[in-house]
This record gives C-alpha cells, sequence and structure tokens, in this order.
C-alpha cells in the first residue's frame, strides 16, 4: 500500500468529521500548561487489532501527527511533531510536549480494524499559562497594633485564582476584622491589625486547574507595647546584707524593644535595663521601679516597686559566763550573748541541739539574751547555743557548761572469799566531777594507798578483815565512804569442790565415829575382857 496514499485517505476521513460514538478516547477535554506535557489516553487495549491509527491536530486546518500500521509496524511522524511526541505502542496513547499556546485545539485519533470499520475520537486540549512570579505587597511597611489598617495584595503571572493561609491553615475572612476582594480574592484587608494576625506566616497562593504557585512566606513588622513588664531582683530578699551586691533586670513585651530607665525613690536612677549596686550601704535602701517606653506606639508603662532594705549582717557572736566554777546544788549561773557587729531582732537558746524552755530555774531575760539558771544540777551539763538573727543572717556561739558535783554512789567490788596465796584486786567507784581522789582503811587503820584499784598479790590470813575506801571531791570538798570484808582462808581449810552442807554431814560423822570409839573402849576397861578383831 502506497503510505502516502494512506494517510491522504484518513486526513479526507478526520476532516469530513466522522466520528463514532463509541470514541477510543478515555475523555474529549485536557488541560496543559505550557512548558510541561500532556498524555492524550485511550481505550485501546492492543494495536495488533487494527489496521492503521492515526493522530491529527484540527485548529484551522487538519495538520497530521502520527500515522501507524501495526501489522508492519510502521510509522510517520509530521516532521513539526517529531521531537515533541511520544506514544505507546500498545495503547496508542500520546504526549505532547513542551506545551506551546498554539497547541490548544483539537485533536483527533482515526483507527481502522481487522473488519476495515472506523472508529474516531475527538479530545479538546486548552493549554494554560504557568503561574510565576506570585508575590504579596502591602500598603504600610510598618504597621502600629490597634491604630493601622493593613492592605495586602497578592500578584502573579499566568492563568489562576487566589487564596490565602495564616499558616498552614486556609485563611477565612470575618468581614468585619478581616476581608478579602470579593471578586478576584487577591486583596486582604486587615482593620486594627494585631501582632498575631501576621506571624502566620501569611501566604498567597495563585492556582490553576493543573498547578499553583506560593509567594515568599510573608510577615510585617507590628509594633506594639510596651506591656508586661516585669522586674527580676537578684537575690530575690527585700531584706540585704550590708557589703553585698544587688542586681535589677527589667524587661518588657515590645516591639521595637522599649527604651527603659531606672527610677529610685521616685527620682530617675539610670537609662538602662540592668542596674547592678555594688557594696550595699543604708543608703541604698528604699524603692526601685522600672519604666518602659516604646518610641513608635508612643506608650509607656511602670512596674510594681521592688523594696530593699539593707542591714548589717549579724557576726561575732558571743555567749559570756557569770563564773567559770559550778557546784551542784549550790552556784547558780548567768549566760549573756552578744554580737560583735549587727542587730539581732530575735534571740534563741539551745540545750544540746534542743530548744531551751524557761522553768522556775531557767529563766530568760526580757529581750532573751540573758539566761539564768538557779542552783545548777549536774543534769544542767550540756552543750548550750545562742542564735541570734535579724532579717539577713544568723549568727551563733557555743559554751559548754561543766558542773561539778559528788562524789555519789561509792561501791566497792570484789572477791569476799579467797583462799591462802589467792591473788585479789577490790576496787573501788563512785560519780564525781571531778573524778574523785581516794584514801584506804583496813580495819580502821589508814594504809598507804590512793588508787582506785586495790591489789593483793598471794593473799595472807593477815590480809582478812574490813576495808574502807572514801572518795574525796577536790572542788565540791565532799566525801562518802564505804567497806568491804574479805576473809582469807588457811590452807586446806576450805575444799571448794564441797559443799557447806557436804562439810558439815563429814565433821558430824567425825564426831559421832570418835564418841562410838570412846565408848567401845570404856566397856573395855570394865569388862576386862578383849574385843575379837573383825579381822
Amino acid at each position: 500500500m502506497d503510505f502516502s496514499n494512506f494517510w491522504v485517505i484518513l486526513l479526507l476521513l478526520a476532516a469530513r468529521g466522522c466520528y463514532s460514538q463509541d470514541s477510543p478516547l478515555q475523555s474529549d477535554k485536557v488541560k496543559g500548561v505550557v512548558g510541561k506535557n500532556v498524555t492524550f489516553k485511550t481505550t485501546i487495549t492492543s494495536t495488533t487489532d487494527f489496521l492503521s491509527i492515526a493522530w491529527n491536530f484540527n485548529k484551522d486546518k487538519v495538520v497530521p501527527i502520527i500515522t501507524f500500521v501495526p501489522s508492519t509496524s510502521t510509522k510517520k511522524i509530521n516532521d513539526k511533531y517529531i521531537s515533541r511526541i511520544s506514544y505507546n505502542v500498545t495503547t496508542f496513547e500520546l504526549q505532547l510536549g513542551p506545551l506551546m499556546k498554539e497547541d490548544e485545539g483539537e485533536y483527533i485519533l482515526s483507527t481502522v480494524n481487522l473488519k476495515a470499520e472506523q472508529l474516531t475520537g475527538l479530545i479538546h486540549l486548552e493549554v494554560l499559562e504557568p503561574v510565576t512570579d506570585v508575590k504579596i505587597s502591602s500598603n504600610v511597611p510598618e504597621a502600629i497594633e490597634f491604630n493601622s489598617t493593613v492592605i495586602l495584595t497578592c500578584s502573579a503571572k499566568g492563568s489562576f485564582t487566589y487564596k490565602w493561609l495564616n499558616g498552614s491553615d486556609l485563611l477565612v475572612a470575618d468581614g468585619t476584622h478581616t476581608k478579602l476582594n470579593p471578586t478576584t480574592n487577591n486583596e486582604l484587608t486587615i482593620t486594627e491589625v494585631r501582632r498575631t494576625d501576621l506571624r502566620g506566616p501569611i501566604v498567597c497562593i495563585a492556582e490553576n486547574a493543573l498547578e499553583s504557585g506560593r509567594s515568599a512566606p510573608f510577615n510585617l513588622t507590628v509594633s506594639y507595647g510596651p506591656e508586661k513588664i516585669a522586674v527580676t531582683q537578684t537575690p530575690t530578699n527585700s531584706f540585704l546584707k550590708k557589703g553585698s551586691n544587688l542586681t535589677l533586670t527589667c524587661s518588657a513585651d515590645s516591639d521595637p524593644p522599649a527604651q527603659l530607665r531606672w527610677m529610685f525613690n521616685g527620682a530617675e536612677l539610670l537609662q538602662k535595663a540592668n542596674v547592678t549596686i555594688p557594696n550595699l550601704e543604708e543608703k541604698h535602701s528604699g524603692n526601685y521601679s522600672c519604666v518602659a517606653y516604646n518610641a513608635k506606639t508612643n506608650r509607656n508603662i511602670v512596674s510594681a516597686v521592688a523594696s530593699v532594705t539593707v542591714l548589717e549582717a549579724l557576726s561575732g557572736t558571743n555567749i559570756s559566763s557569770s563564773t567559770s566554777l559550778l557546784i551542784s546544788g549550790n552556784s547558780t549561773v548567768n549566760l549573756t550573748c552578744s554580737a560583735a557587729v549587727g542587730k539581732a531582732e530575735s534571740v534563741e537558746w539551745l540545750k544540746n541541739s534542743q530548744p531551751l524552755t524557761p522553768s522556775p530555774r531557767v529563766i530568760f531575760s526580757a529581750d532573751k539574751k540573758s539566761l539564768t539558771i538557779v542552783q545548777v544540777v549536774k543534769d544542767d551539763v550540756g552543750e548550750y547555743k545562742c542564735q541570734m538573727k535579724n532579717k539577713v543572717n544568723m549568727d551563733e556561739a557555743s559554751y559548754k557548761m561543766v558542773i561539778n558535783y559528788g562524789p555519789e554512789n561509792v561501791k566497792l567490788d570484789g572477791k569476799k572469799d579467797v583462799k591462802f596465796e589467792e591473788d585479789v584486786k577490790i576496787s573501788c567507784s563512785a560519780e564525781s566531777v571531778p573524778p574523785s581522789m581516794y584514801t584506804w582503811k583496813l580495819n580502821n587503820t589508814v594504809m598507804n594507798f590512793s588508787q582506785a584499784i586495790y591489789v593483793i598479790e598471794k593473799a595472807k590470813v593477815t590480809d582478812s578483815g574490813t576495808y574502807t575506801c572514801k572518795a574525796i571531791n577536790p572542788i565540791t570538798k565532799m566525801e562518802k565512804e564505804t567497806t568491804f570484808k574479805l576473809a582469807v582462808t588457811e590452807v586446806g581449810a576450805v575444799d571448794e569442790g564441797l559443799s557447806g552442807g557436804a562439810i558439815a554431814g563429814i565433821v558430824i560423822a567425825v564426831l559421832v565415829a570418835v564418841i562410838i570409839i570412846a565408848c567401845i573402849i570404856k566397856r573395855k576397861r570394865k569388862s576386862g575382857t578383849d574385843i575379837p578383831s573383825p579381822y
């Protein structure tokens, strides 16, 4: 077959408009964008079912694009489309691009099947301009919160419609605070603008059926404030030590940043955000406040007052005693607490880390700086602390109270019955502060010994008797004594292996035996006869 003649026949059929009702195309309309590709989709599942297939373009006249004979795999492509089309051999779908505005028009797919039946379809291509150069402009470079009305205009190149985003959410105008141009939607008006209105950020989208373009995120500076003014004080206490440092910091919510200045007792101190006063003195006591001013909004705000009182810290606290020598039951002591530097607002006394409470014997002065203990007893012994406090610190001093007493509970301990030449240890003890001195007697005879423990090596019978130990306190001048009886048994006199009852039984048996023997001897003498031996 002459391929050129066959092409002419197909063109004539296409020109006559012989389009079948059962179109081989999936749709009759399609859109594309200048510079991009478009695909014309078919309902054909296999080109082998056809004698010929052809694509043609019809605008002012029918122009062939491609003709294909499946049986011979022969194709003819118009020179104008050689570099602009591609096709699917199985479905004969046609891809055209990059598109030009001139490509807009009707595209005809003409087919002849194996039964020589013609099947033709038509699809209209609309070529859209690409969306480019989307941008937002504002009627004002800066805005003042609650004062300014801002108008944002979106512009772009191409064919499209407009919509606006606030952050990631579609911006919906409320008709009062925010309004959109009802015809083109390209103009957004914000009345009495707020700082949060334009911090989405705002984005304009221009779009057509196939593509869209976004503007750069838009943020308009909205001047506001000052507000939420805050003062930070370091350290935070209202009462501060003399010689310490004070730092005051002021901040306020404001755009542009507020101008800050400090006031002291109503008079201007410094024009800066931070104030540091080293080595505080009493003259720095007073009221500090901060004033914030925004030159754009012409508004100002004053902070709450920070009150500061400078006090001298307590130091050199000491406890003095009216007497250093205390005797239980006789002495009364007065303890006085004082600080070398600073003035105390309260005084607290402790004994062995526990609060000391008043009693008939424990008496505090009205300011609690003096403590009197009447007729001290040994239970008053311990560590006494005086804690002096004011609003900036606490200082303390300690005093260890010693009570002299005794001797009490004098005791002698040791073994009372010992064997001949056995070692003996007798201990004398007493409760006493300071420790007691000791003297010893044996049977009321003074011994040349003054230690607490008396040791006898290899006791003799002469060491038996009554021992007396006397305990003497060198401070209280009190003395007490106790006695102890020691018995030293001669050699063999005591068998510690027998009990007292056993020994008594032996003695009685011996006496009975002696009596019986005596009686027998006496009878023998009277009878003059011999007593026969039992052996």
